[in-house]
């Protein structure tokens, strides 16, 4: 393969190596991170919600799996893997939703695995920071999407900003291992980045992660969600420089290869799918996959029916060879060894195409 010339060889060499030991772990695929979707429903109605979930999902409960089925779930990963080496992602819809979360969590700490929540931090207070650490909650991640009027308005509620702001607060003061903010930057939203720094700065979080808006979910109805690719350059530059600084570590959390233009240099690591490779998901109705963001084609099971560990050991092939992947504009891009088609919850299996390329939208942008 001819790969396009570019000065830093060094950088080249670290990107073999990275994707050598991730083609190891295809083969291998050890479960690192297992999502838990809680629910489908949520009490605010944001706009870029990949996973199209909101305030009018109360019927979605009815097929969410009891207390009693997931306690299972987890109780057979336990079974059958290390738990110890499996960190338990808690999302929805809004997990605090779920009057059980506490019980269930609390379950699965005392079966040894560490878990983390991501939450709108609308209905945190002391009591659930309190819950959270009785029942063995390491990290916890708060969602605010820009300052006081654009987070309200992505969000689709009035004072929901200084009650997420609220929550960072309350769990700073908890002491966890590791308090977060993530931020979905858009086109309402990307000129409050500085704002933003300062005030998570002064809030004196372990760190903030910053990704873009994919039209996939309730997302595809505003364009203005998108950056357009002197945008995302504009991002990519300001996490560059952010990441020279000791004190908020600033990541960019988004899926894509980026190239040696900020591979390296945005996040820890470089970019790679983890989708059945690392990553697994037990949906709210107990599917079984891997990313939640992933569409149904690439359900493997489901917990009601179905052993963990038999589907992980047996399924997600699909996700582990990705050479179905290479065709159209990915055969013939130079990055594919590292790159892959992108993410595959943006793969559009019509067009056969991702229907996001940084690449491309990089070059685009290119001084």
């Amino acid at each position: 393969m001819i790969l396009p010339k570019f000065d830093n060889i060094i950088l080249m060499g670290q990107l073999k190596q990275w994707q050598d030991r991730i083609d190891k772990e295809r083969k291998t695929h050890p479960l690192k991170y297992l999502f838990w979707e809680t629910t489908r429903r949520c009490n605010l109605d944001c706009k870029h919600c990949g996973s199209d979930c909101g305030s009018d999902r109360d019927s979605a409960s009815e097929c969410e799996l009891s207390t009693e089925e997931i306690k299972g779930a987890f109780r057979s990963i336990a079974e059958d893997l290390d738990p110890k080496n499996i960190m338990i992602a808690v999302t929805g819809g809004e997990p605090l939703l779920r009057k059980d979360l506490f019980e269930v969590m609390g379950y699965a700490s005392d079966l040894g695995f560490k878990w983390g929540m991501v939450t709108n931090g609308t209905l945190v207070d002391e009591e659930t920071v309190k819950k959270c650490k009785e029942a063995g909650m390491n990290t916890v991640t708060v969602s605010i999407d820009g300052l006081k009027d654009s987070h309200d308005h992505l969000r689709g509620r009035k004072g929901s900003f200084e009650k997420a702001v609220n929550a960072l607060k309350l769990f700073k003061d908890g002491k966890f291992e590791v308090v977060q903010a993530t931020t979905c930057v858009s086109q309402y939203n990307i000129n409050e980045l500085p704002d933003l720094y300062e005030l998570f700065k002064d809030l004196n979080i372990d760190e903030w992660r910053i990704l873009t808006i994919n039209p996939i979910g309730r997302a595809k109805e505003d364009p203005k969600l998108f950056l357009k690719p002197a945008q995302l350059r504009s991002v990519l530059n300001f996490i560059k420089e952010r990441r020279k600084f000791k004190g908020l570590k600033t990541t960019f959390e988004e899926e894509g290869f980026l190239g040696p233009e900020f591979e390296g240099k945005v996040r820890d690591g470089f970019y790679f799918c983890p989708a059945g490779i690392n990553i697994a998901s037990i949906l709210a109705d107990g599917s079984i996959g891997s990313c939640p963001n992933l569409s149904r084609e690439y359900i493997q099971g489901n917990i009601r029916n179905d052993r963990f560990k038999e589907v992980w050991d047996n399924g997600f092939k699909k996700m582990r060879n990705l050479e179905w992947k290479k065709k159209g504009m990915c055969a013939k891009c130079a990055w594919w060894s590292f790159c892959r088609g992108n993410s595959l919850h943006l793969w559009d299996f019509d067009s056969e195409r991702p229907v996001v390329c940084h690449i491309h939208s990089l070059e685009r942008s290119s001084p």
